[in-house]
C-alpha cells in the first residue's frame, strides 16, 4: 500500500493526526465528527481548503467585494444559496455563522455578525497565517489570514475525496504556517502533522 493510498484510507494516520486533519478541514466545509478517521468528506474539505473559494484579489488585509465573494462561497458550505455578488446580507452571514460553528462560534445563527462571529472568523484566519489575538476585532492581519484561506494553498487537483500528492502539498504549505520547514513534496510525515497541529494549538492558546 502506498503512502498515498494508505493516507486516503486512513490506515496510516493516527487518531491524533486524523483529528488534526479534520479540524483543518473545517475551513473547507467539513461538518462531520472529529473522530480521527478521515474519510472522503474530510479529504474533500481539505482539498477545498487548499484550493480556496475562488478569491483572486489581493492579500492586502482590506476586505472588498472580491473578499466577500470568497466569503459567500464559504457561506455556501453552511447553506447559503444566494448570489455570489460580494454584497453580504443576512443570508450570507447565516451561512458563514453555520460554517464558523466548526471554529468555536456558539452564538445564534441570526445573520447578524457580532463579536462572536468575528472571533470565530479569526480562528479560521489562523489557517491563513493570522497569529493575533482572538478579540473579535478584525483588522488587516485578520483579513489577510482570511484572504489566504480563501485563496487556497496551491491545490489544483480535483475535489474527489482521495488524498494524493497535490492534496498533501497544499497541506504542507498550510503546515508551514505552523513551523513546518520540510520539503513541499506531497509525502506527509511527522513534521507535516506537527506543523498542522502547532497551527491549531496556537489558535487555542492565543
Amino acid at each position: 500500500m502506498t503512502t498515498e493510498t494508505a493516507a486516503a484510507s486512513g490506515a496510516a494516520i493516527s487518531a491524533a493526526d486524523g483529528i488534526t486533519l479534520q479540524r483543518v478541514a473545517r475551513a473547507g466545509g467539513y461538518t462531520g465528527p472529529n473522530d480521527g478517521i478521515p474519510g472522503p468528506n474530510t479529504w474533500k474539505a481539505l482539498q477545498q481548503t487548499g484550493k480556496g473559494y475562488g478569491y483572486t484579489g489581493a492579500i492586502d488585509g482590506s476586505p472588498g467585494p472580491d473578499t466577500y465573494r470568497g466569503v459567500q462561497r464559504l457561506a455556501a458550505k453552511g447553506g447559503y444559496t444566494g448570489p455570489i455578488d460580494g454584497v453580504m446580507g443576512p443570508a450570507s452571514w447565516r451561512g458563514l455563522q453555520t460554517v464558523l460553528t466548526g471554529f468555536g462560534y456558539a452564538g445564534p445563527i441570526d445573520g447578524v455578525p457580532g463579536t462572536d462571529t468575528w472571533r470565530a472568523l479569526q480562528v479560521l484566519a489562523r489557517i491563513g497565517g493570522y497569529f493575533g489575538p482572538y478579540d473579535g476585532v478584525l483588522g488587516p492581519n485578520s483579513w489577510k489570514g482570511v484572504q489566504v484561506v480563501l485563496t487556497g494553498a496551491g491545490y489544483a487537483g480535483p475535489l474527489d475525496g482521495v488524498a494524493g500528492p497535490n492534496t498533501w502539498k497544499a497541506l504542507q504549505r498550510i503546515a508551514q504556517r505552523g513551523g513546518y520547514a520540510g520539503p513541499i513534496d506531497g509525502v506527509p510525515g511527522p513534521n507535516t502533522y506537527a506543523g498542522l497541529a502547532a497551527l491549531l494549538v496556537r489558535s487555542e492558546h492565543d
